[in-house]
């Protein structure tokens, strides 16, 4: 065994490594089976609402029509990924862990970090977000 300063160095690959985390991959599914079901009640929410409200200039238009039930489509869409998540994520090995902060690094907005990125708020890159505040381009 050589006590030589090679040994001591850290290696690229030491380093790429520190900077990773490590966790459950049923918590990181159901964190995002959770932020899809969130999003899927929020499109059939603003879809009913514009409807409502727009209905009865736009029924006689079939593109708004099309429109209208490719919206509905989408909630539905996005509601069944999120239960298909749901039921792989309670199949999963508890032992079974995914690296998680290379992909939260990928995400774009804030408050996807926060709610299903590396350990569920790796909140360095911003707070927490009320309902209505956004940033306008």
């Amino acid at each position: 065994m050589s006590n030589s300063s090679e040994d001591n160095m850290l290696t690229a690959q030491t380093i790429a490594h520190a900077e990773e985390f490590h966790e459950p991959l049923a918590a990181v599914m159901l964190r995002v089976e959770q932020e899809l079901a969130a999003m899927a009640q929020l499109v059939d929410h603003n879809q009913s609402l514009i409807a409502r409200l727009t209905w009865a200039a736009g029924a006689a238009d079939t593109a708004y029509v099309k429109a209208m039930q490719e919206s509905d489509l989408v909630s539905q869409k996005l509601a069944g990924i999120a239960d298909f998540l749901r039921m792989i994520a309670e199949a999963v090995p508890a032992d079974f862990h995914v690296e998680t902060r290379r992909a939260t690094g990928k995400l774009r907005l804030d408050e996807l970090v926060g709610k299903i990125g590396a350990g569920n708020g790796d909140k360095a890159r911003g707070g927490k977000h009320e309902a209505g505040d956004f940033d306008l381009f």
